[in-house]
């Protein structure tokens, strides 16, 4: 083997590759502001073959959505700063299109509410690794299969 070529050129390509397909199997948005919980399900959806980026509020988020289009946001709907309601109303009135948002919260929103802010649907926390994937399945081209 040589020394300083492995794995830093064996990267590479696969970034650039990922990059140069836009119109990939799915482009997922998540908003959390749990650090550790934002970078698993970040993790798990690029797993499954999606281009996955996150934002730790809705600030950060609006910064992410002005230069590039997700399919689906998971949106946490309790946050420090912009939270997801003042996400959603800053979103929203961008020029479209709009992604599907799906909340994320530990507060289970009954379905008024869930029509109100109208979002596509919600995934009450603690979820299963499969509720995460099935969810994000049912808007890209993602592979999970809810096998595990």
């Amino acid at each position: 083997m040589r020394s300083g070529s492995g794995l830093v050129e064996d990267a590479a390509p696969q970034t650039t590759e990922c990059e140069a397909q836009p119109d990939g199997p799915g482009r997922v948005l998540v908003i959390e502001d749990d650090e550790h919980l934002r970078e698993v399900m970040e993790a798990l959806i690029t797993i499954e073959g999606c281009d996955a980026r996150s934002a730790a509020n809705g600030n950060e988020a609006l910064k992410v959505v002005e230069a590039w289009q997700p399919d689906v946001i998971l949106l946490d709907l309790y946050m420090p700063g912009m939270d997801g309601r003042a996400f959603l109303t800053a979103y929203r009135a961008l020029d479209g299109p709009h992604a599907p948002v799906i909340l994320l919260t530990g507060r289970t929103q009954t379905e008024d509410d869930v029509a109100h802010l109208g979002v596509a649907g919600q995934l009450p926390k603690p979820f299963n690794v499969n509720e995460l994937l099935d969810m994000v399945a049912q808007f890209t081209d993602c592979s999970h299969s809810g096998d595990s």
